[in-house]
């Protein structure tokens, strides 16, 4: 329905090796151009890389940008928005991010963590109090780490299917069916990706911030920034340059029917353009939305109660390509987000083919990485 794969699972088919001929191609212009002819060079090649991968993998449509050292260095549409119309891909074509929306609910509740409506350690309970006692022991940080013990979305909200599915979903009743989930473990004990978790940090955001989650990241990120094609979810309303989503059936594209409407999408519910997200990058990281010991809690591994990390900070998956720190996360609609920060890069890919369980279909993954290898020459294969 509204769940997305695990992390883990579709970090697991991102590291595939990247093709021979892709990478002699690209280690022949690194010796052959210098650094200031390079940037040229780089947007061809990336060019030529992404009409081959669309093809090679049926995506529709495509968008991408790339920031180097906070400034923007590329940024292109490519294909289709919209099949039955011919609509092509722009830098403002609005893609539906899926679980990349995780990274912009952590933000949130960092911003009331600085002004002093939410701490980390809070218990869940002091929030939301109608809580089950089988949370009593959940904070705050538990949920934003995927360590809280809550269900993997594929055990999660198992009460809402028992009549069968609906296509409207109140978040009262996500809230009640989230309560009969029984936990997988104790907080802090390990990782386990749920969106159930990223569901009640927009009910502590609305709760704490007196707001609707929709409208705080309209009035606190999306207008200051001038994000003007980005909002929260709404199957009734017209967005204007919308990308309509696919996926695989049999090899054969089809429409990916992702009609569910839930009134508080906080763990996947974003839809953005890459030229917003740009925008969205380079304030993060310059410290403008968020403090920069903000950014630092969201960008450091999770630690569990036996002293061991993970791989998942607050809303971002961190993870290492070639001995180079990345800060990820990607959505099964077929959205990526990449920062690695040694090198001062940042790609961000959308695309409009999306994931599917059932018939294996995975849009990421090489995409990302063949963008950034362009870039990052140390990320060339030996």
């Amino acid at each position: 329905m509204f769940q997305d794969l695990s992390y883990e699972a579709r970090m697991r088919r991102e590291h595939h090796g990247f093709t021979l001929a892709v990478a002699l191609t690209l280690a022949l212009l690194v010796l052959l151009f210098p650094a200031s002819r390079r940037v040229v060079s780089q947007t061809d090649q990336v060019d030529e890389y992404i009409q081959v991968e669309m093809k090679k993998r049926k995506i529709p449509g495509l968008a991408l940008v790339v920031i180097k050292n906070g400034e923007v260095v590329m940024m292109k549409g490519y294909g289709l928005a919209n099949l039955d119309h011919d609509v092509p891909v722009t830098p403002d074509t609005a893609f539906e991010l899926a679980s990349v929306t995780k990274q912009f609910t952590a933000t949130a509740i960092m911003l009331l963590v600085e002004e002093g409506k939410v701490k980390l350690d809070d218990p869940i309970r002091e929030h939301l109090p109608n809580s089950p006692g089988q949370w009593k022991e959940i904070r705050v940080r538990h949920l934003l780490t995927h360590t809280a013990g809550l269900p993997s979305n594929e055990n999660s909200w198992k009460s809402l299917y028992i009549e069968g599915g609906r296509l409207n979903y109140t978040t009262a009743q996500l809230f009640e069916s989230a309560t009969k989930d029984p936990i997988s473990f104790e907080p802090g004990e390990r990782y386990q990706y749920s969106d159930v978790g990223y569901f009640l940090l927009g009910m502590i955001i609305e709760k704490a911030s007196g707001q609707r989650y929709r409208d705080f990241l309209t009035e606190r990120f999306f207008k200051p920034l001038g994000m003007k094609s980005s909002s929260v979810e709404d199957q009734w309303a017209i967005l204007k340059g919308r990308a309509a989503g696919y996926t695989l059936r049999n090899g054969q594209l089809v429409n990916n029917r992702r009609v569910v409407q839930v009134e508080l999408p906080s763990h996947y519910g974003v839809y953005s353009s890459v030229r917003d997200l740009a925008k969205w990058e380079i304030a993060l990281a310059s410290g403008k939305v968020v403090k920069e010991s903000s950014l630092t809690a969201m960008w450091t591994p999770a630690k569990l109660n036996s002293g061991s990390s993970t791989q998942y900070g607050f809303g971002w998956g961190l993870i290492s390509r070639g001995g180079n720190r990345m800060i990820q996360h990607i959505g099964i609609t077929g959205t990526e987000y990449t920062r690695y920060p040694d090198h001062k890069l940042t790609v961000i890919v959308l695309t409009n083919l999306g994931g599917s369980k059932a018939q294996g279909v995975n849009s990421w993954g090489l995409v990302e990485g063949g963008i950034a290898r362009s870039f990052i020459p140390e990320l060339l294969p030996k």
